[in-house]
């Protein structure tokens, strides 16, 4: 019997060898907007890091030229600066001013600017420039004897110029010059010392609703003299004025022995007044009446010299005041009553000051 094919023969398993079948082709779509590539991410550290390097390398030339200008390298940070040319730039006459109020920077900068021309063998005499109405006692007393020092041990020939004003401590200085000269309207004299406190303790009390507590060591009866929390007792304005007398007779002393005065006619002149230029003059505070291109040319006279190079003394501003001078200013509260107390504290009470300026 013959045998019949199966109506549905078995499919046969693919070979293990047959590659698969192609992928079937998709559809391209057009896009709707031109192609964009990525952006690149983003580099701001590289932009800082540029930033930095060009403020690092500004700094740097900031330093190089400051130290080139100021004079760094040497011994003193002060810098010459010329106020009138002359014929030979190896004779030279340095102005030293001395102005505002007198503390005791002032007198480290006097003491710098006066060690500065006593090293310096082109600068033949110096003149003091005087606008001030005085300020601290033992500032004042320190740069007189400053300038005794470098006359002394230079020297050199120092006059005093007073422009508009010469008072108290400034005059106390100004006595330390081998000539004093003064303009016609200047104000010169104020010879004495005077005493200032502000006493802030009803102010307290009524503004603040502050009321002051001061306990003594039982031993330290004196400990809160010169207090500006209380009013000062009979007995302690007696001994105050005691301590005044004592430095007015120092100061009045200086001043007879440096104008070559008599003991009257020293305390006639020392009653705390101002002269003007005219008066100073006839009562031998001054030399002579002269503004300061007279005083050069008669220091100059002195010297042999005919043109000096005349220059001053200045101290450029250092990288530390130009950065936080204005942050300095910023930061001084006045409604901080601590930080101000402190300042007053802080402040000398007896003052060789005039104080109509």
């Amino acid at each position: 019997m013959e045998q019949q094919p199966p109506e549905n023969p078995p499919t046969a398993s693919p070979s293990p060898l047959t590659p698969p079948p192609p992928p079937r082709p998709t559809a391209v779509v057009p896009m709707a907007y031109p192609y964009q590539p990525p952006t690149p991410p983003r580099r701001g550290w590289q932009r800082f890091v540029r930033i930095m390097l060009i403020l690092s390398i500004l700094l740097n030339v900031y330093l190089i030229l400051m130290i080139a200008a100021s004079g760094l390298v040497g011994r003193h940070n002060l810098r010459t600066v010329e106020y009138l040319p002359g014929d030979d730039s190896h004779k030279i006459i340095a102005l030293i001013h001395l102005s505002e109020s007198i503390d005791m920077v002032t007198a480290e900068d006097m003491r710098e600017q006066l060690a500065q021309a006593a090293e310096d063998e082109d600068v033949k005499g110096v003149i003091l420039v005087v606008n001030s109405p005085g300020g601290q006692v033992v500032p004042s007393e320190m740069i007189n004897r400053y300038i005794k020092t470098f006359r002394n041990e230079t020297n050199k020939p120092l006059y005093a110029c007073i422009e508009q004003l010469g008072a108290s401590g400034a005059y106390w200085i100004a006595c330390a010059a081998e000539k004093i000269y003064a303009q016609e309207n200047s104000l010169v004299g104020s010879i004495g010392v005077i005493y200032l406190n502000l006493v802030i303790e009803q102010t307290l009390k009524d503004k603040l609703g502050v009321n002051p507590i001061i306990v003594k060591s039982s031993r330290a009866p004196f400990k809160d003299h010169n207090t500006p929390f209380r009013m000062p007792t009979e007995a302690e304005i007696t001994d105050i004025r005691e301590d005044l007398d004592t430095i007015h007779q120092r100061f009045v002393r200086v001043v007879r022995d440096s104008r070559g005065l008599s003991d009257d006619a020293a305390w006639n002149i020392a009653n705390g007044d101002v002269y003007d230029g005219s008066e100073a003059y006839e009562n031998k505070l001054i030399d002579d009446i002269a503004f300061l291109d007279e005083v050069i040319d008669d220091l100059a006279g002195e010297l042999g010299i005919t043109n000096p190079t005349v220059v001053r003394y200045a101290r450029p501003p250092s990288l530390g005041e130009l950065l936080f001078s204005g942050k300095a200013a910023l930061d001084e509260n006045p409604l901080d009553l601590k930080a101000q107390l402190e300042k007053l504290a802080a402040t000398p009470r007896i003052q060789a000051l005039w104080l109509g300026s």
